[in-house]
């Protein structure tokens, strides 16, 4: 699947998220005869429902939603393999990656052997940060593994969301700040 196809795929699942004023808003924020308020218009014109005059029968809705679990079935992303891409654009090896997360080798394998395999949450974070995910990579291999980004109930999480937000992947830095948030260093042994 092309990378515009998920980028469409993206944008139309997130709009579906949101009300229709608030789309609405952005509109008009954005200006409907602008290029970016065009292709707004084009995307919720062409993916989203909410300005159909017609109501659909439940028979069209039950029809409508067979086919998007069908369209949806088979499709499952896999921590390790999802993790791996992301290796491959950091232009790291494995071994690299493992070693600078403090991970041991046969963890590593046991991962990329088993897809029930997991690792802790402290090491999926310590990848984000050694790959230098921006947040929403890091929301989504955290989600991978099992696990939830909480960065409102949870310090680590919000220490570590901070820092990718803003661009911060010292990792003795970001310690520093964990262990002054009262948490325990992802790196360092405090």
């Amino acid at each position: 699947m092309g990378e515009r196809t998920i980028e469409r795929r993206l944008l139309s699942e997130v709009l579906s998220m949101l009300g229709e004023w608030q789309i609405a808003e952005m509109m008009e924020k954005m200006g409907r005869d602008t290029e970016l308020g065009k292709a707004l218009c084009r995307v919720v014109e062409e993916d989203c429902l909410w300005e159909q005059d017609d109501p659909l029968s439940m028979e069209d809705l039950r029809k409508m939603l067979k086919e998007e679990l069908d369209a949806a079935q088979g499709v499952q992303r896999e921590f390790f393999k999802e993790l791996i891409q992301f290796v491959d654009r950091a232009e790291k090896t494995d071994s690299q990656l493992y070693n600078e997360i403090g991970m041991n080798r046969t963890l590593w394998y046991r991962l990329r052997d088993n897809k029930n395999a997991k690792t802790s949450k402290g090491n999926v974070l310590k990848m984000a940060i050694c790959l230098h995910l921006d947040y929403w990579e890091l929301y989504y291999l955290v989600n991978l593994s099992g696990y939830s980004l909480l960065p409102r109930d949870d310090n680590t999480d919000r220490v570590v969301s901070l820092c990718i937000r803003r661009k911060i992947y010292d990792k003795r830095e970001i310690d520093e700040l964990l262990v002054e948030a009262g948490e325990k260093p992802l790196f360092s042994v405090n």
